[in-house]
């Protein structure tokens, strides 16, 4: 597993959680961290666009952006695998 640079090990934790659904329910701290990596463009919070395509949860949720996504699926996928030619 390749680190990503720049963010803490609390931070990659959120951001795998967030694969798994939205992030709900959080202690202030894991909010404050939620907050940053939408700084980051990594994470949006629900808000009314959600709510207009339908999603159900609470406002305050926060989901992965397509970086965020790019982010993870870069992540899971490792260092590139040698070829011979």
């Amino acid at each position: 597993m390749t680190p990503m640079p720049g963010l803490t090990t609390e931070e990659r934790a959120l951001l795998r959680s967030a694969l798994e659904g939205p992030l709900v329910e959080r202690d202030p701290i894991a909010i404050g961290l939620c907050i940053k990596l939408c700084g980051l463009k990594l994470l949006q919070r629900a808000g009314g666009v959600a709510a207009a395509n339908g999603w159900r949860g609470s406002p305050n949720a926060f989901f992965l952006t397509r970086e965020g996504w790019a982010l993870m699926k870069a992540e899971r996928r490792g260092p590139p695998i040698r070829r011979a030619v």
